[in-house]
């Protein structure tokens, strides 16, 4: 199979996700949503006027962020990777649509920009270090890992770690001042 075709299964997996995401939040979770939420008034106007202190959110945010990483890399050492790196995708996908459906529901078509505001710049880093790690898992033992994919995944990881605890917070509060 060449390369573009694993790549096409990465996309159907993760847009299956999505769409299930979606198809969940409007069958199972309308009501609930409509009644307040992450995406309220009240609670979009406590994040503005919320200081963060970055060099404590770094540390709540890492071990947050490296755990499912670590999990990911233990899966790698078992039979089933490929079932991994698709539940991941899946999962990832199904999330997504939540999050989306969730904004567009509370805010309309403004519940998009607060979504990519949110998921910006550090989402980049972080779909570049899974990605890394989850086109081995699919793709083993065709691709072997070694110590330069280690040092690539983790250097991508803790620049969207620093970017989410630094920059990201700046950049929602813009945008949130903005909408």
């Amino acid at each position: 199979m060449k390369t573009r075709d694993y790549g096409r299964i990465f996309f159907i997996f993760c847009m299956a996700g999505f769409l299930l995401g979606i198809l969940y939040t409007n069958i199972m979770s309308g009501q609930y949503l409509s009644s307040g939420g992450m995406f309220s008034e009240y609670y979009m106007s406590q994040y503005l006027h919320t200081e963060i202190q970055a060099e404590e959110y770094f540390w709540y945010i890492l071990p947050i962020r490296i755990l499912p990483l670590m999990l990911l890399a233990l899966a790698g050492k078992i039979k089933f990777r490929r079932w991994a790196a698709t539940g991941v995708l899946a999962w990832t996908g199904f999330l997504l649509g939540i999050l989306f459906t969730a904004a567009i529901m509370q805010l309309g078509i403004k519940g998009i920009l607060v979504c990519l505001a949110a998921l910006l710049p550090q989402g980049i880093f972080y779909a570049a270090g899974y990605g890394l790690v989850l086109w081995h898992l699919y793709l083993y033992p065709q691709i072997r890992w070694n110590l330069t994919k280690t040092i690539a995944v983790a250097a991508v990881i803790l620049v969207g770690i620093i970017l989410e605890c630094y920059t990201n917070p700046i950049f929602m509060k813009i945008v949130l001042k903005t909408i």
